[in-house]
């Protein structure tokens, strides 16, 4: 009950201070631009599930931002564990987006609905972006200044970038790379790049529909299981470490 109660006290604070209002607009001009034309449930999907990453990004740093203050601090002091205090910022995050997914989809239900969307077909392509949402929200939650040190966090990031790297390190600098080199660096890229492949081919899932493989399942699992890591890890090293007043 106490994790409930904080969430909801987010929720609160979060419409409080109209930072919401970047969300509403966010949404209706999503629906104006790219929603009030003919469209299949395919687009519908490939549109969001691009959209909601993006806004995911801005709704998780506005929690945290209420979260990372002396005056936030305080419920700490109160009484209220670590891990409710994170996981209600979480959970608050996740209701926003949420709700902005249902919102825009009761419009294009009501407005514009595709022919072939059914409520079936969009409960399949909605599990595996909502679960995208939760990837994201978990990650940027860990590499929050609440959760990480500045050398940790770099780290990480570094470590993305890595996993990211060829789509910028190629043509002739990566040819002039020694082969040995280039060898190792094929191998961090797989390395880093397999804990990415359930967030991609959720996207991929949630477009197509296609549940008649193992595969499907077994990326829901995967992404179920990359969600807890992500949230565990960052619980731990919450409970571990002091707190930083990053505003004083």
């Amino acid at each position: 009950m106490r994790l409930l109660r904080l969430t909801a006290f987010t929720l609160l604070e979060y419409l409080r201070s109209g930072r919401v209002a970047v969300e509403i607009i966010a949404l209706l001009s999503l629906y104006a631009i790219f929603f009030r034309h003919p469209m299949s449930s395919d687009y519908f999907f490939s549109v969001i599930g691009v959209f909601t990453p993006v806004l995911t990004l801005y709704t998780m740093a506005s929690v945290i931002g209420l979260g990372d203050r002396p005056a936030s601090y305080l419920l700490l002091a109160r009484g209220v564990q670590r891990v409710s205090f994170l996981l209600g910022l979480f959970l608050a995050a996740c209701a926003i987006m949420t709700g902005v997914y249902l919102l825009l989809s009761l419009l294009v239900l009501l407005l514009n609905l595709p022919p072939d969307l059914t409520l079936w077909q969009w409960m399949l392509g909605s599990l595996p972006i909502m679960l995208n949402i939760g990837l994201l929200a978990s990650l940027m939650l860990m590499l929050s200044p609440l959760v990480f040190p500045s050398g940790w966090r770099l780290f990480v990031l570094g470590l993305i970038a890595l996993a990211f790297s060829s789509n910028f390190i190629g043509g002739q600098l990566l040819v002039t790379m020694p082969e040995a080199l280039r060898m190792l660096l094929r191998a961090f890229q797989a390395l880093l790049g397999g804990p990415l492949v359930p967030a991609f081919y959720g996207f991929q899932l949630a477009v197509t529909r296609d549940y008649g493989s193992i595969t499907a399942i077994a990326n829901l699992l995967a992404q179920t299981s990359l969600l807890i890591s992500l949230l565990g890890l960052s619980l731990y090293a919450f409970t571990r470490r002091d707190l930083i007043f990053t505003n004083q």
